[in-house]
């Protein structure tokens, strides 16, 4: 594995999601990675842009419906679109296992 540089780790926990989200930079670029509660796996480079509310995390190929992410000053991910923020998730402390939080 390389040298990966984590800016934070979410876990969706909507029923039925489970999804597991690590931010990181490696090699000065940033990347978004997602791992599905099916076994699928996401990985997408990422650009991030400072805005008053946070750091927008965008895909850099963009996105076909508006979505992107902005990761609060509280470390917060929220999932955004052109109507603004519609969930959020709180940051995982360093230290625990996804597999400990997903059923």
């Amino acid at each position: 594995m390389q040298n990966r540089e984590i800016i934070g780790r979410w876990l969706d926990e909507r029923p039925l999601l489970g999804d597991k989200i690590t931010l990181y930079k490696e090699a000065d670029k940033y990347y978004l990675e997602t791992w599905f509660s099916d076994g699928c796996h996401s990985l997408d480079e990422v650009s991030l842009s400072d805005t008053p509310h946070g750091q927008k995390v965008e895909d850099v190929g963009g996105n076909f419906f508006g979505e992107y992410f902005m990761v609060t000053p509280a470390m917060q991910l929220q999932f955004c679109n052109e109507q603004g923020s519609y969930f959020e998730v709180d940051k995982l402390m360093a230290d625990i296992d996804f597999n400990q939080r997903v059923a």
